[in-house]
């Protein structure tokens, strides 16, 4: 079964919100578009120096249909176009939903800036029944993430969270050494490692990193 990527509500810090469930997408997308660049500065003598990394907006499609069931997709698309709304109407109306969108060891944290929603087929009522949702995403992501996330890019191996899985476990298996449970833990920003897996972990990817 494949695993669906996922749109998770992130809280003000940028941490995922435990009681609030992904977003699944109906179905994976086919590609997404992003791009990391360098920015470099010339000193004074003429050298040149790095300064920090910059990710652009990340672009990704998503299909949705409900024609089998004969129910309105927009039940369905709404879901993510509702994320372009302030996190909390009418209390911090200047705070936008941070989010964080993940599949396959890809995350890229970001705020939700734009979604196109393309109708495509309707029923005999004309009631929209399939759609394409592009949805833009604009980084919010700390030189340390995008460093980490540099690194998880590069990284080949990946491990999907089954009921009864732990970290150790995962690390003793993965890495012949359960001790490297820590390591798992910090790539994947995994908040609470003692109780991982939750719920809502199960069917999730992690990273495996490599040690050497």
């Amino acid at each position: 079964m494949a695993v669906k990527a996922e749109i998770h509500l992130l809280d003000k810090k940028g941490k995922k919100q435990a009681k609030k469930k992904p977003i699944k997408v109906m179905y994976n997308p086919t590609d997404y578009t992003f791009s990391e660049q360098a920015k470099i500065k010339k000193t004074k003598s003429g050298k040149l120096k790095f300064k920090k990394m910059e990710r652009s907006p990340l672009t990704v499609t998503l299909f949705f249909d409900t024609y089998e069931k004969n129910t309105d997709v927009r039940d369905e698309t709404f879901k993510i176009a509702n994320l372009v709304k302030p996190a909390v109407p009418g209390k911090e109306k200047s705070r936008p939903n941070i989010c964080l969108f993940a599949w396959g060891g890809f995350a890229y944290k970001g705020v939700i800036t734009k979604v196109d929603q393309k109708f495509t087929l309707f029923n005999k009522e004309g009631v929209p029944v399939r759609a394409d949702v592009t949805v833009t995403f604009t980084s919010f992501e700390s030189q340390k993430e995008l460093k980490k996330q540099l690194g998880i890019e590069a990284c080949r191996k990946l491990w999907t969270v089954k009921p009864g899985d732990r970290l150790d476990l995962i690390a003793h298996e993965a890495l012949l050494d359960a001790n490297q449970w820590r390591k798992i833990a910090e790539i994947n920003n995994i908040l609470d490692p003692m109780t991982f897996p939750q719920e809502i972990d199960i069917g999730s990817t992690i990273v495996i990193p490599d040690l050497y």
